[in-house]
């Protein structure tokens, strides 16, 4: 606990002396909080199907692709939600699971807010259902209405019936759902993508940044990173033109005046990105190679060019995959990314972990050091 010295030379806690200060009316403190932010976790911070997800034993869950929404003094993090069997050998992933806190340590369970089959166009069955990884984002209205905007990458939606990956968008009045198609139909097709590349999954683990200005983009990609930026709606890309059917259904979608940018100067660029401003510097944290490293590279302008940084955590035991979300609570910056820590874990059961990102002075981000309470 830091201390400061009075005028009577005595010594108290920051936070007793804010609040001191506080009532006499000379001061009101709003570094105390920041001062006692947590900087190790009880990893994964995600363990139990229960009330309390860290603390009350119960039935263990296993999550991944933690996505991170900081509202107020709250933070919503939303993950995707591994049912694979203790031998599975592919992702078994139906919905999307909300988990809150207002300190980082105590957790809220609000169970499943998303599915993969709230896209009326989705494919699935009792094998999986292709939930893969999503983004949350919130903006307020012409109204000045709070609107909630979930991106999800799942299988379905294709031209002719194709097989293979799309992204979604769904919108809700609360944080906490129920979120509705906001299209009726994908906003990222294979068909957007494939002069770049021709894999089915290319179009997976979508990510939105509003920058100060207002303007917003969209980044996702595996193997190859794209961007395009968004229309003020957050619902349709730049220059995208459509009508509409009798039910309010997108059709006829024309994107010959969107611009899609691929980036190719990220060293081993697997997929994940996540993008995030701390102190003027825009960064972009992802997956390389595999099994996955956590990289990073930084940037003026939300839309690059990027320089690339380096490897802030290494491949982790049990699974060759890491997915990141990089956000700023209480004066603090963190990490949550998924490991393989929980009982049973592997590929295919994974869990939500969280800790501490320290920047060096010129801003650079020091290896991630993860933590654990056994």
């Amino acid at each position: 606990m830091f201390t400061v010295k009075t005028f009577s030379t005595t010594r108290k806690p920051l936070a007793q002396l804010c609040l001191a200060l506080s009532f006499s009316g000379i001061l009101a403190c709003g570094t105390a909080q920041a001062e006692t932010a947590p900087s190790s976790f009880d990893n994964p911070i995600i363990k139990y199907d229960t009330k309390d997800p860290t603390n009350e034993v119960g039935e263990l869950i296993y999550t991944a692709d933690p996505a991170a929404l900081v509202l107020d003094d709250t933070l919503y993090l939303y993950s995707t939600h591994d049912e694979a069997l203790p031998d599975g050998k592919d992702y078994r992933m139906y919905d999307y699971r909300l988990w809150t806190s207002k300190d980082l340590v105590t957790w809220q369970n609000k169970g499943a807010v998303f599915r993969y089959s709230d896209f009326p166009w989705a494919r699935g069955d009792q094998k999986t259902g292709n939930a893969y990884a999503h983004h949350v984002i919130h903006r307020k209205d012409q109204s000045g209405k709070s609107k909630y905007y979930f991106y999800a990458a799942v299988e379905g939606g294709q031209t002719a019936g194709k097989f293979g990956f799309s992204i979604g968008v769904a919108v809700s009045d609360s944080p906490e759902g129920p979120f509705k198609d906001a299209r009726g139909m994908p906003m990222i097709l294979l068909e957007d993508t494939a002069k770049d590349k021709d894999h089915t999954w290319r179009n997976i683990d979508p990510a939105v940044f509003i920058d100060d200005d207002g303007k917003a983009y969209l980044y996702w990609g595996n193997q190859q990173l794209w961007w395009v930026e968004l229309e003020a709606d957050l619902v349709h890309l730049k220059g995208e033109s459509y009508s509409l059917d009798a039910e309010g259904k997108m059709q006829n979608r024309d994107t010959s005046k969107v611009k899609i940018h691929a980036v190719d100067t990220l060293p081993n660029f697997e997929e994940g990105p996540y993008l995030s401003k701390h102190n003027g510097i825009y960064y972009l944290v992802y997956a390389a190679g595999f099994p996955e490293s956590l990289a990073y590279a930084t940037s003026s302008s939300a839309t690059g060019p990027w320089k690339y940084q380096g490897i802030i955590m290494e491949p982790l035991p049990n699974t060759t995959t890491i997915h990141p979300a990089m956000f700023d609570f209480k004066g603090n910056t963190y990490l949550a990314y998924h490991s393989a820590d929980l009982p049973g874990g592997g590929n295919y059961r994974r869990s939500v972990s969280l800790d501490r990102v320290y920047f060096n002075k010129d801003g650079t981000i020091k290896p991630i050091v993860r933590t654990s309470k056994k």
